[in-house]
């Protein structure tokens, strides 16, 4: 297993409000993720009636299937995700996303945190790549430093120049992670290569974000 240097990962991760952290998960650890996402991906897509753009993005694999749920709460990647967000975490969500060939349209610039959870170090989501990831079939982009601007309490992030020399496209190889702050302002492509992009992806709260959270609720009620 790879050894990563964590004190660096979150000296750029502080900086830039994500970091991509290659090759973190092996090969084996690859086709274990595939093996579990593309036929639990293909069964909840069947059964859902949801339409529309985000069609291919599917929340709560953690509440279909056990191994996604221990994956959240116990994988070996939680220590860099607290390490990162400077204490404990609570697992919010297991995600798949999927970018299929032949999807024009991508998503545009927008955070992760909203409303009452929009506060420093919220929360961080951790992505891996199960196909290779380009320009050309949908990667996601990062606007470097963003987590550190006030932008209107909302998802979707109006005026982003996404052609800014601060834009960073995550160009990843099957087995590469990108972990972005919940506050970064991040977008992505459609995908007219003819080849597929799909990830996996968990997001977590910063337990003592969610703590004062709860306190300051508690104090106003």
């Amino acid at each position: 297993m790879t050894e990563f240097d964590f004190d660096t990962l979150k000296s750029d991760y502080d900086r830039d409000g994500f970091v991509v952290v290659p090759g973190y998960l092996s090969d084996p650890e690859v086709n274990e993720l595939r093996n579990r996402a593309f036929p639990l991906a293909s069964r909840l897509i069947a059964e859902s009636d949801q339409g529309g753009r985000f069609r291919n993005l599917l929340k709560s694999l953690h509440r279909h299937d056990d191994w996604f749920n221990e994956q959240l709460n116990n994988g070996r990647h939680l220590p860099l995700i607290r390490h990162l967000l400077d204490g404990d975490v609570y697992g919010a969500s297991a995600a798949w996303f999927d970018r299929p060939e032949g999807e024009s349209q991508g998503v545009g610039p927008h955070v992760d945190a909203l409303g009452r959870d929009k506060y420093p170090d919220a929360g961080a989501t951790i992505w891996f790549a199960l196909d290779p990831v380009n320009v050309g079939n949908g990667c996601l982009h990062y606007l470097r430093g963003s987590h550190k601007n006030n932008y209107p309490d909302q998802i979707f992030i109006p005026e982003i120049d996404t052609d800014s020399d601060d834009a960073f496209a995550a160009e990843l190889e099957p087995g590469d992670a990108v972990i972005h702050h919940a506050l970064t302002v991040h977008w992505s492509g459609g995908n007219m290569s003819g080849m597929p992009r799909r990830a996996v992806s968990y997001f977590y709260f910063n337990a003592r974000a969610q703590g004062t959270l709860r306190q300051r609720k508690r104090a106003l009620s």
